[in-house]
């Protein structure tokens, strides 16, 4: 004999429509913002010096850093650009971004 369940879901989250080349461009930047991370999750491990080419790419896609920033800093800056990238259900938009903004100051000053 089957038994079947039934699956009622309350408040559904909802996302609001995105652009097909927002959304690439969007992707596009997080999957930079990824590789970015293993290199500087490599680093870090390791206890190396940060390349240049990283620094210079985590420049160009606004991650702030001061000049003798380490790279476990430097990972959870990446952390902070890639929220601004993630899509958030409607109604939630801006509920991390007092501790998002906070340590993205802290690591620029």
């Amino acid at each position: 004999m089957a038994t079947f369940v039934r699956n009622r879901v309350l408040n559904q989250m909802v996302w609001s429509a995105e652009e097909e080349r927002q959304r690439v461009q969007r992707r596009e930047t997080l999957c930079e913002l990824d590789g970015l991370l293993t290199q500087l999750e490599e680093v870090n491990l390791r206890g190396g010096s940060i390349p240049t080419r990283v620094l210079v790419a985590l420049r160009r896609r606004g991650v702030a850093f001061r000049p003798r920033t380490s790279a476990a800093e430097l990972i959870e800056a990446v952390f902070v650009v890639q929220e601004r990238f993630m899509r958030q259900p409607d109604g939630l938009h801006g509920a991390m971004s007092t501790t998002a903004g906070d340590l993205s100051r802290r690591l620029a000053s």
